[in-house]
């Protein structure tokens, strides 16, 4: 019965040494990679706090053009268009701009002037008109539109903008209108002395120039008064 006891004990200790062996084993092998693995994130906790959180690129699922696809709005530049014109106080400023239809049906405009303004949003004195509020274009054809601005009461060194409107149906479509009121660098013009047109050769024998001599009626009084006398008897 002693023996008995005695082997179950020993048998215990070897069991127990065993699965000491094999923790200590397991521990051993597995505390490289734990070690490695707190490292890393503890390297990736710092660079969190030092830089933020890093973005997410979400891969797109269109990768190309495709019917499905809803299009995508976008909206028309602010001017398809500028025109700048330069013109002095009391001129009559007329601009021309052509509206051609690219399209392959029929397109109908309407045509509009917005208020013309200076910089400091002040109207000014006069405003401008269009020769035409409407156009109707076929497929490829263009169609010329004036405006008109009367510069009377206009001063020098002003700037004004306005924008001319297009719109067919929904969108407007802009041609943005600058006017600089200044004075044009003119032609100068010096006239000559007009004795230097009259001036001849007196003649073959002279050389020098000299002027014209101017010719006089003379009239007798004397005989003028007689033949009143004569009259008068």
């Amino acid at each position: 019965m002693a023996n008995t006891t005695n082997n179950i004990a020993d048998m215990q200790k070897t069991l127990t040494d065993n699965f000491q062996q094999l923790t200590n084993l397991s521990v051993s092998a597995f505390k490289p990679v734990m070690q490695g693995m707190i490292n890393n994130m503890s390297s990736i906790s710092n660079s969190i706090l030092k830089n933020g959180l890093p973005q997410i690129k979400i891969p797109s699922l269109n990768t190309g053009d495709c019917d499905c696809c809803p299009p995508k709005q976008t909206c028309p530049p602010h001017c398809i268009a500028a025109i700048t014109r330069s013109a002095m106080e009391g001129e009559r400023v007329i601009t021309a701009f052509t509206v051609k239809n690219d399209c392959s049906h029929t397109k109908s405009y309407r045509i509009g002037v917005r208020e013309l303004k200076d910089e400091n949003g002040t109207m000014a004195p006069a405003q401008p008109t269009l020769n035409k509020n409407f156009v109707t274009l076929d497929a490829g054809r263009s169609e010329q539109v004036l405006v008109t601005i009367d510069l009377a009461n206009f001063k020098n060194g002003s700037t004004y903008t306005t924008e001319i409107v297009l719109r067919e149906k929904e969108i407007n479509q802009n041609i943005c209108f600058t006017l600089i009121v200044e004075n044009s660098n003119s032609t100068l013009v010096t006239p000559q002395d007009e004795n230097q047109y009259k001036l001849r050769w007196q003649s073959w024998k002279d050389h020098y120039y000299c002027e014209r001599p101017t010719f006089s009626r003379v009239i007798d009084t004397r005989q003028e008064t007689n033949v009143l006398s004569i009259a008068d008897n």
